[in-house]
């Protein structure tokens, strides 16, 4: 009876004691080889840590080394690094670069659908050929197969079930920029900036900057920077057997569209009904804002505080739209009497980062920002524009309380002068 006794309050006391979660942390390099034990002296190579060939705990972090990732395949349809991790919901797996360093995927990432909590950080991703190429297939449709020895690229997500993609730089490439299906449900994309992306083929332009879609609980895209895709800037959309359902499209910033594909707009919406769609406080200089695409009806919709210029919002058959304080204008409106508008919008996951929007109406060269919501007097800062992220800064400085003067150019992408977009950093 004794021992049984003992045993009972062994098991009792095992149940009432906390789990205890691995915190490994493991270390990639471009040069690092799946025979190491993943430290910093002796890192994995980018494949084995990423397939799941490794023992990767839910709790741990995966440290890429900075430096080029290049995928040794490179053909068109091919040569993408494959993510097979699983997390837990309190304790995810963590992939994110050594801070202060550079981590480049030179090749497509496709995060594969067994995986789930997963947080991928600050990572580069891009294809080194598409800047050389100009982008033309001879065969149309959205799946060519064009004589050229590169892959396409992109981050594609068929799992990711309560995944965090954040702060990515997604550009270049011969594809969709990110493409985020329904296996990732209660995800999230955020602060990603995603530029010119995609191709052209004889019968349109392909690669939106986000093509999705999702059926159960929320997908959120927020608080992401795009401009220069070839295709639709976000396009959350499918046929009648696709559900476009629980979006959250908040605090987007999207401008320079490639306008000769005539396809610029943000779409939510497809051929079957749709339903709790939330479209708040994006930025979009000439880019639409479209909800609703040939569903005969919709279901309800939340569209409040969005600023839209040099373009139109439309709404398309809900049956319940709460629309409120959006601020639309054609290219033939007149313009607000306030000399600019400045919209800052803090780093949900970066306490350190945070997008900054500029509408300049008056289209003057420089403008005066005001960051004193975001930096306290001492703070050293630096601001690099969207157009050129890795870029020198267009201001550098410790933070006065006073004003910052930062520049506008005149060109094509910033409507000759009267809008940018740009990053803040507090600097440690």
């Amino acid at each position: 009876m004794r021992m049984q006794s003992t045993l009972t309050v062994m098991l009792l006391t095992m149940l009432l004691l906390p789990s205890v979660v691995r915190a490994d942390e493991y270390f990639v390099a471009p040069a690092g080889a799946a025979e190491n034990p993943g430290t910093v002296e002796e890192p994995w190579d980018i494949e084995s840590a990423w397939s799941g060939e490794q023992d990767v705990a839910p709790g741990s972090t995966i440290y890429m080394k900075g430096g080029t990732y290049r995928h040794p395949v490179r053909e068109w349809g091919d040569g993408n690094f494959h993510i097979r991790l699983a997390g837990d919901e309190d304790a995810p797996i963590h992939i994110r670069p050594i801070q202060g360093e550079r981590a480049t995927i030179d090749g497509g990432v496709i995060v594969d659908a067994n995986s789930h909590h997963l947080w991928l950080w600050d990572l580069e991703i891009t294809i080194s050929e598409a800047a050389e190429w100009d982008r033309r297939v001879a065969e149309g449709g959205s799946h060519p197969r064009p004589d050229v020895d590169q892959p396409q690229g992109g981050l594609t997500i068929h799992g990711g079930e309560g995944s965090r993609f954040i702060n990515l730089v997604i550009h270049t490439t011969n594809s969709t920029g990110v493409s985020f299906w329904r296996g990732a449900s209660d995800a999230e994309l955020h602060g990603c900036l995603i530029y010119n992306n995609g191709w052209m083929g004889p019968d349109r332009y392909h690669g939106p900057g986000i093509y999705t879609q999702n059926q159960h609980g929320e997908k959120w895209i927020t608080d992401n920077i795009l401009f220069g895709n070839y295709s639709t800037t976000i396009q959350a959309y499918g046929s009648d057997r696709a559900y476009v359902d629980g979006f959250r499209v908040i605090g987007n910033i999207a401008f320079a569209p490639v306008r000769e594909g005539r396809r610029e707009r943000i779409l939510i919406g497809g051929g079957r009904p749709s339903q709790d769609i939330v479209a708040n406080a994006n930025i979009l200089y000439e880019v639409p804002l479209q909800l609703g695409f040939n569903a005969p009806h919709n279901e309800d919709a939340v569209v409040r505080d969005n600023i839209v210029v040099n373009a139109t919002l439309s709404i398309n058959r809900f049956r319940e739209v709460d629309e409120r304080d959006n601020l639309v204008l054609t290219a033939d409106d007149d313009r607000p009497d306030e000399p600019v508008r400045v919209v800052l919008r803090p780093n949900k996951y970066n306490r350190n980062r945070a997008n900054l929007a500029v509408l300049n109406w008056g289209r003057t060269p420089t403008v005066a920002i005001d960051l004193s919501d975001f930096l306290n007097e001492g703070d050293r800062f630096r601001i690099v524009s969207s157009l050129d992220f890795f870029g020198d800064p267009v201001a550098t400085d410790t933070f006065t309380g006073d004003k910052i003067e930062v520049p506008v150019s005149a060109s094509e992408q910033t409507g000759n002068g009267e809008f940018c977009a740009y990053i803040v950093f507090r600097l440690p």
